[in-house]
């Protein structure tokens, strides 16, 4: 359980956070008990649902956001090599992948713990992630939706 300075290290994070995407006029909805917030951006191609959290008792701010589609049981070991080729190499968040339900969901997180975060901290985690779920999205759904061996996966995602 939190202590009262780590419940307000959290309470500045999530203050930052909500002043960050007003900023940048984001529409959002948030939970101010649980400091956490859920928006949506437009990709290029595929809509984009996030939710950010912050964890006074984990000091954490966490991004999730799941792909709008999963990967039929036929396609998921062809979606397993797409997601491990997407996550190799990156530098920050990472996709993760749900082999027995074929959800896929970006993850992006970053400490809090004895230390301030700044705004543009986190719009950096927030266009982050939204960047490289907009590279990826849309090559998860092809590999979901067409007939390609593992082979083609790695050097489709590549």
């Amino acid at each position: 359980m939190a202590d009262n300075r780590e419940l307000r290290q959290a309470r500045a994070a999530f203050d930052a956070l909500c002043n960050a995407l007003d900023a940048d006029g984001w529409h959002y909805e948030k939970d101010e008990e649980d400091m956490s917030i859920n928006c949506g951006a437009q990709g290029e191609d595929l809509p984009i649902e996030i939710k950010i959290s912050v964890d006074a008792d984990r000091a954490l701010v966490t991004l999730l956001s799941e792909m709008p589609f999963k990967a039929p049981e036929s396609r998921r070991r062809e979606m397993a090599v797409a997601v491990a080729r997407a996550n190799d190499g990156m530098v920050d968040g990472s996709f993760d992948y749900d082999y027995s339900g074929g959800t896929i969901l970006f993850r992006i997180t970053t400490s809090i713990r004895e230390s301030l975060i700044g705004e543009r901290a986190l719009q950096y985690i927030v266009y982050c992630a939204c960047n490289t779920i907009d590279r990826y999205n849309d090559k998860f759904l092809m590999v979901a939706k067409n007939d390609m061996t593992c082979d083609e996966v790695a050097e489709f995602i590549q």
